[in-house]
């Protein structure tokens, strides 16, 4: 699935990021921060990538992600 810029997506229950905080506490890693992203760029030549936030982080970092490892919670209306 292709993310758009303002998305707001959450880390699957499934995804490697939370079976890794789940197995190494207080890890500090990213699903264990708040479980939210907000996509900030996508990459036009790929549907996997794209650049993303962490809700909640004192970082103000985008860091690149796949989409395989999230779900949508909520999508920018198509023509924005």
């Amino acid at each position: 699935m292709r993310f758009k810029v303002g998305d707001l997506l959450k880390f699957k229950e499934d995804s490697w990021w939370t079976q890794r905080d789940a197995v190494v506490p207080n890890s500090g890693g990213a699903a264990s921060l708040g479980r939210f992203i907000l996509v900030t760029d996508s990459l036009e030549s790929s549907e996997l990538f794209f650049y993303g936030r962490i809700c909640g982080s004192d970082s103000n970092e985008s860091h690149l992600w796949t989409s395989d490892q999230f779900d949508m919670v909520s999508a920018v209306p198509a023509g924005l």
